[in-house]
């Protein structure tokens, strides 16, 4: 049996420094109901945390966990946000502080109000309201964040003021291609939002955020040359995007040019070296590249940095699986599990540890729980099926094979007929 490798290669909004203030930002609420001007509910969020990353006690959520919260609120559907399941989500991803927002257009009056609200008591900490001409949005979406670092007492060194009030870009009508891209992004149309990054990006050659977002979305769809062209493009113009290394370091890692991955991580850490997810991810480049001490030692550091990482844990332990440290390894799935009990990847590669040291009743306990974790998860059965037939019960044995093969899994079936003669 193979032990099952944990991946953590998702795209990031933004690398920022952990144990800071953890914020997510929802979409804007759209209350004049003119679907035309939906774009500036998914823009002025983006934009607005884009402009929060740039204060050092700030920490964004990471694009992929958004993109959970907005299928667990239905926001496909609805466009609007539930801020009742969208506050029990972001709690599930460790967010502190959660930014709502509604607006309303009139003419060329735009109208923005925000409410922040501490995740842990659900109470609102601070509102802030804006208003202003709609080719004013971001200098609304300073007034915005200001506020919320006022709300949250965060003292600004007079550089991060400067930094955000950078904007994205000068052209509205760039930035409004831009947004709509951004939305149609959320809503998972990949083309439409490919489409409008590329819109902004004849209006703005220099527009990063559309050469970066259009590259998630040629990500999304598999076309990792695509994204690794974009993701490149946006380095170009700013160096020191540490999510653009990170993403094309993850397209690099899938096409299996570990080297080009490992060093755009590399960059990424030394662009922030409180990166987790960047230790972790080259970490899984080391070991796929059979450098499990270099994989052991960058996991290390992540979990150093994030010791709730479940998933580090259980790749780490996978390592150590590899080097045949079998106790370290159980220790480590141990932790992932305690972290995380319906963790079924780390019950099973725990059940194989276990299998490794001849503790077969402990492993059939372990690949057990997977199994009700997960009933279709044929290794399990296979792996379950094996640890019975040590055990010399063959009949429970022939059982978890048939049920994997019944999973369309070959190798059960060819085990079946090498151990006991059974075509099925």
């Amino acid at each position: 049996m193979k032990t099952k490798y944990s991946v953590l290669l998702f795209m990031l909004f933004f690398t920022c420094p952990l144990f800071s203030k953890s914020i997510a930002v929802m979409p804007f609420n759209n209350i004049t109901k003119d679907e035309s001007k939906n774009w500036i509910g998914s823009g002025f969020a983006e934009t607005l945390t884009t402009k929060l990353v740039k204060a050092k006690e700030i920490t964004v959520l990471e694009r992929e966990q958004m993109s959970k919260i907005l299928e667990e609120i239905k926001f496909q559907k609805s466009g609007l946000v539930d801020e009742k399941t969208a506050v029990e989500t972001g709690k599930m991803y460790g967010v502190e502080v959660m930014v709502f927002g509604s607006y309303q257009v009139s003419s060329d009056t735009l109208r923005v109000s925000a409410r922040f609200v501490d995740i842990r008591t659900r109470k609102i900490i601070d509102t802030a309201e804006t208003t202003g001409n709609i080719s004013d949005i971001f200098k609304l979406q300073d007034e915005i964040a200001f506020a919320l670092m006022d709300s949250l007492k965060i003292v600004l060194a007079e550089k991060e003021k400067e930094e955000i009030k950078v904007n994205p870009t000068e052209d509205l009508t760039a930035y409004e291609w831009f947004s709509k891209g951004y939305e149609a992004g959320n809503l998972k149309l990949y083309d439409k939002a490919i489409e409008y990054f590329t819109k902004a990006i004849d209006l703005d050659s220099q527009l990063t955020e559309a050469y970066y977002n259009r590259g998630v979305a040629y990500y999304k769809k598999g076309l990792s040359d695509d994204a690794i062209e974009d993701f490149t493009k946006a380095i170009q113009i700013n160096p020191k995007l540490a999510a653009a290394y990170y993403n094309r370091g993850t397209a690099y890692s899938e096409k299996g040019l570990s080297d080009e991955a490992i060093e755009d991580f590399t960059k990424v850490i030394q662009i922030n070296p409180k990166d987790a997810d960047a230790y972790h991810n080259r970490g899984i480049t080391y070991a796929n590249k059979g450098l499990y001490d270099e994989a052991i030692l960058d996991y290390t550091k992540a979990i150093k940095i994030n010791p709730k990482d479940a998933i580090a844990y259980d790749n780490r332990g996978n390592a150590y699986t590899e080097k045949g440290l079998s106790d370290e390894a159980i220790e480590d799935y141990t932790k992932a599990i305690q972290i995380n009990p319906k963790y079924a990847n780390a019950y099973y590669n725990r059940g194989l540890a276990y299998g490794n040291k001849s503790l077969y009743d402990e492993a059939i306990e372990n690949f057990t729980k997977v199994i009700k974790l997960d009933p279709n998860y044929a290794d399990a059965y296979l792996a379950r099926g094996a640890a019975y037939s040590s055990k010399g019960l063959h009949n429970l044995c022939i059982s978890d094979w048939k049920r994997a093969a019944d999973l369309g899994y070959e190798e059960a079936r060819q085990s079946l007929k090498k151990f006991f003669n059974i075509d099925y």
